[in-house]
């Protein structure tokens, strides 16, 4: 496999990693919101909609932090970089 295919299967990998960690992430956070909300009584139809708010944004940013780490550590990896074709 040449070094291309081998980046297009890197990023392919990754971006679908990236989106599974975004919905454990956003339905984890969302159920724990939940949670919390109901055993304080704040519940009703006004409460769910800013729950999954917070939710989604709590996912997408988490996750980005977490996709940026891993290649970052990923880079530092001697000989890694050079293989997938990963740039700096």
């Amino acid at each position: 496999m040449t070094k291309n295919g081998r980046r297009a299967l890197f990023l392919l990998v990754a971006t679908i990693a990236n989106m599974i960690l975004t919905i454990i992430i956003i339905v984890a956070v969302g159920l724990g919101l939940s949670l919390v909300c109901t055993a304080f009584h704040w519940t009703g139809p006004n409460a769910a909609m800013p729950i999954w708010i917070v939710s989604f944004l709590s996912g997408v940013v988490l996750s980005a932090v977490v996709y940026s780490k891993v290649l970052k550590r990923l880079r530092n990896r001697p000989g890694l970089a050079e293989r997938f074709g990963l740039l700096k």
